[in-house]
């Protein structure tokens, strides 16, 4: 695509891509000043045509684009398609490009849970710290996501065909999801294998699903950590872990505080579906922090576990006690999937010292249950760019 002359004024098209130093980069700054100087010297105004999909910019002033930038739209420059002219830089200026912003997802619900929808962005506030921030961004539509399903095979599952209903709930769950989402799937036992990787086709992770069968004993939060690391390769801007399990942590080598405090750096949700037996439920539920098996081994409560690792990162946590109440857990996720809203906005600069930062979502007009992440990590990949199907927005 070429910049051609446009009122008399001529546009000297320069083709760059804006690449990150690492694949989980979240703000950058690349200086054209020099470039912007020469084009003055010779009177001519450059444009610079950044060849990404899916990219915002905001004039911040004659001298300075903030620009929006996803690393992992990135499109060959041979197949461009989209083609962003940018401003006329004053010499000894810097022209910047800088990526930092905070995407939130948000659930809102009414008295009787039913979701909310037809919200503008001048019904949402957002607090960084209990400071009131500016709503950048701003969508209500629904958008292809991520998908990674964390399936518990441990031997405990065979205990009246649970691995089979859990599998059937798995693939309910990808079947639901917007065409043009992509998939992968973690099974788990003793150890926790990738049974099919990042894929944008379906079929092929049902079918890892449906070949499933029955391990050892139950690694959860290694298939946590690994369904974190396997995210950080996704193309879609939402991404979501599904859990099902049905019991405790017996095997996993990294301890549940680590996989605590990266599933709260993480940008991601994180559902949880406790398929626990009709006895269990009710005795993990009254229990304490920490439960001792038969032998003396002592291991952490699985329902405090799952309900930690769901509403630390903006999600929830389900424990059906029958079929039904699992075909109703599946659906009520699968419409999560389906319906929040994104908020997003750009951080202080001031507030980048790798630290946690609380969150609060609040929503004008009703009397509303609103459920989004507590908070986010300055050093965490939350801080990620605007996407499309985002609209730049004007609210406080």
């Amino acid at each position: 695509m070429n910049i051609s002359t446009l009122t008399g004024g001529v546009f000297t098209a320069y083709s760059r891509k804006v690449s990150a130093t690492s694949k989980n980069s979240s703000k950058r700054s690349v200086n054209y000043c020099r470039q912007a100087q020469d084009a003055l010297t010779f009177g001519i105004l450059q444009a610079i045509t950044i060849g990404i999909a899916g990219d915002y910019i905001e004039f911040c002033n004659r001298a300075t684009i903030r620009l929006v930038v996803d690393p992992n739209s990135m499109i060959n420059s041979a197949v461009n398609r989209i083609v962003l002219a940018l401003l006329l830089v004053a010499a000894q200026e810097t022209l910047r490009v800088d990526v930092s912003l905070v995407t939130v997802g948000v659930q809102v619900t009414d008295r009787l849970g039913r979701d909310v929808r037809g919200l503008k962005v001048e019904n949402f506030s957002i607090y960084d710290d209990g400071v009131p921030q500016r709503i950048e961004f701003f969508s209500d539509e629904e958008q292809p996501i991520t998908l990674g399903i964390l399936l518990d095979r441990s031997d405990s599952m065979s205990y009246n065909a649970k691995l089979e209903r859990a599998k059937e709930a798995a693939v309910a769950l990808v079947q639901s999801a917007r065409e043009g989402s992509e998939y992968f799937y973690l099974s788990f036992d003793d150890h926790v294998k990738l049974a099919a990787d990042l894929t944008s086709d379906p079929r092929e992770i049902e079918a890892a699903i449906g070949n499933t069968t029955l391990g050892g004993g139950t690694s959860l939060y290694d298939a946590v950590l690994e369904g974190l690391s396997r995210s950080g390769a996704a193309h879609q801007p939402r991404q979501v872990l599904v859990i099902i399990s049905d019991g405790a942590d017996q095997h996993s080598i990294h301890p549940l505080a680590e996989v605590i405090r990266k599933v709260r750096d993480a940008k991601l949700q994180v559902y949880a579906i406790g398929y626990f037996g009709k006895d269990e439920e009710p005795f993990f539920r009254r229990s304490g922090a920490k439960l001792t098996l038969i032998d003396g081994h002592e291991v952490d409560n699985p329902r405090n576990v799952l309900h930690r690792l769901a509403s630390d990162s903006g999600a929830e946590a389900f424990f059906p006690r029958s079929d039904k109440e699992l075909a109703q857990a599946v659906r009520k996720i699968a419409n999560d999937l389906r319906t929040q809203y994104t908020l997003s906005f750009y951080p202080p600069p001031s507030i980048n010292d790798n630290a946690y930062h609380p969150l609060r979502v609040a929503v004008r007009g009703g009397r509303y249950t609103v459920r989004a992440r507590p908070g986010y990590s300055t050093s965490s990949s939350i801080l990620r760019p605007a996407q499309p199907g985002q609209s730049q927005s004007g609210s406080d």
